[in-house]
């Protein structure tokens, strides 16, 4: 059995969302005991997390009896949806013109020590992991954003963490 679980779900509805996409009339219960008890009992299963990057405190204990319960049966695998392994950012280039490295470092999360200039920014990238970077308005670019991109490409050479895919919006006909 392969279950997707989104751990915002998780966070947000708790144990119905749990009864919810288990789907199994032998779990009724509310509590870690019981739910461990279930997954005892359960066959071979994968267990795929969807949007754990919003961690909390419900979500994290569950994890933790999913790896109990698969040390103790050793009958659940856990991993991560293809789609959610790469963060992504929306830049959007007009933005980045008009705001410049005050909007990079919102953007980004930068710590605030961040320098505000190239090799800062070639600094804090190489800091990022898994990170897709979707450019948007990439017809507005000037000097700044251009060498912006170019940081973007020298960190996504060298490093590979960071991927950087340009949006282009369709013209009306």
């Amino acid at each position: 059995m392969k279950i997707i679980l989104d751990i915002q779900k998780l966070n947000e509805e708790g144990f119905q969302y749990l009864r919810e996409i288990f789907r199994d009339p032998a779990y009724e219960g509310d509590d870690y005991d019981s739910f461990y008890a279930y997954l005892s009992y359960l066959d071979d299963s994968e267990i795929l997390l969807k949007n754990y990057g919003e961690m909390g405190d419900l979500s994290a204990s569950v994890i933790r009896l999913f790896n109990d319960v698969n040390e103790d049966y050793g009958n659940l695998s856990l991993g991560f949806c293809e789609e959610d392994k790469r963060k992504k950012i929306v830049m959007d280039i007009s933005e980045l013109n008009r705001r410049g490295h005050e909007y990079l470092k919102e953007l980004f999360d930068f710590p605030d020590y961040y320098g505000e200039n190239l090799d800062a920014l070639y600094d804090c990238l190489c800091d990022l992991e898994d990170t897709e970077i979707i450019v948007m308005n990439s017809d507005d670019l000037k000097k700044f954003s251009l060498k912006i991109l170019d940081v973007f490409d020298e960190v996504a050479d060298e490093y590979g963490n960071i991927k950087i895919r340009y949006e282009y919006e369709e013209e009306e006909e």
